[in-house]
């Protein structure tokens, strides 16, 4: 069944929140409500071209590509997919396991939270306003926002994760992959 969204359904979106709107293909819009979305700021996304979904996080000399899980996350993989590119120090934690932290200055609220990490999880932890980025034995401690995973060799993620622990206060970059 088809669903066509109007300017009151546009609004109740901006009202909840929302920047980013995802249309699949049974959804449309009508002309004034994306006209409506266009002047409250709502990204509208139509189909996969509009997205940047592979990352690449570069740290302690390897590069670390991921995807942004906009199927699981949308909220939280748009806000930092639009943030990118991120950059700065990023540490070692041992609060739920092998994992790095790098601290954000954008609060992103809960979505589809989860305790349970596992090894190439990329998550935001609104609690702390951090990224995680889980590269081996993990716990939980707090509920994130799984918003990508490691599509790359776990193993240069792994690399990484020792030279910080061994070397806190390592640079960070992370970004769009670039073709």
């Amino acid at each position: 069944m088809r669903q066509i969204l109007t300017t009151r359904d546009i609004r109740a979106i901006v009202r909840a929140g929302r920047t980013e709107l995802v249309l699949d293909a049974s959804t449309s819009l009508t002309e004034a409500a994306r006209d409506e979305a266009g002047q409250a700021g709502l990204r509208i996304v139509e189909g996969p071209q509009d997205r940047k979904g592979d990352i690449v996080i570069r740290v302690a000399g390897e590069e670390i590509r991921a995807r942004l899980l906009f199927d699981d996350a949308p909220v939280t993989a748009a806000a930092i997919s639009d943030l990118l590119p991120l950059s700065g120090t990023v540490n070692h934690a041992r609060l739920a396991g092998d994992e790095l932290m790098f601290p954000i200055r954008t609060y992103i609220g809960p979505e589809n939270q989860s305790k349970a990490q596992e090894a190439g999880n990329i998550a935001y932890w609104p609690d702390r306003m951090i990224i995680a980025m889980f590269y081996g034995d993990t716990g939980g401690v707090g509920l994130t926002n799984v918003f990508a995973k490691v599509t790359s060799d776990l193993e240069s993620f792994r690399r990484a994760g020792d030279h910080v622990w061994k070397n806190q206060g390592v640079e960070l970059l992370i970004d769009h992959c670039r073709p």
